[in-house]
């Protein structure tokens, strides 16, 4: 009975997690992009036949974007709730923690088309 409480308290416990999740998918356009890129990354691992290096930087890089996006949607977020007039400080927390999205993007479409190139070549 102990091990069951556990393992329930423990699944409750993620529930908020996923909340999140569903919530950044519903409330922001950029996740549709990151969500179809998700699919079409783990798609190419195996059309592509990937081998387990190869898969684990694909995946590593693609699930980078959605922690930036999801870092970048909660400091907006917040900062939203504090300030919510314009200000010339807020758009500059703003525009870097943008820019972390911006640059985990890059670095994930690099490794694609890394990854990709040595597979077709």
């Amino acid at each position: 009975m102990k091990l069951f409480n556990f393992l329930t308290y423990r699944f409750k416990s993620l529930i908020p997690a996923f909340q999140g999740i569903l919530f950044i998918i519903k409330n922001e356009k950029n996740t549709w992009i990151h969500l179809l890129a998700t699919i079409v990354a783990i798609f190419l691992i195996f059309i592509l036949k990937l081998n387990y290096i190869e898969a684990i930087f694909f995946l590593s890089a693609i699930f980078l974007v959605w922690i930036a996006e999801i870092f970048n949607s909660a400091i907006e977020y917040i900062l939203d709730f504090i300030h919510p007039e314009n200000n010339s400080k807020i758009k500059i927390i703003k525009d870097i923690s943008a820019a972390g999205v911006l640059l985990s993007a890059t670095y994930a479409l690099a490794v694609a088309i890394i990854v990709i190139i040595s597979k077709i070549s």
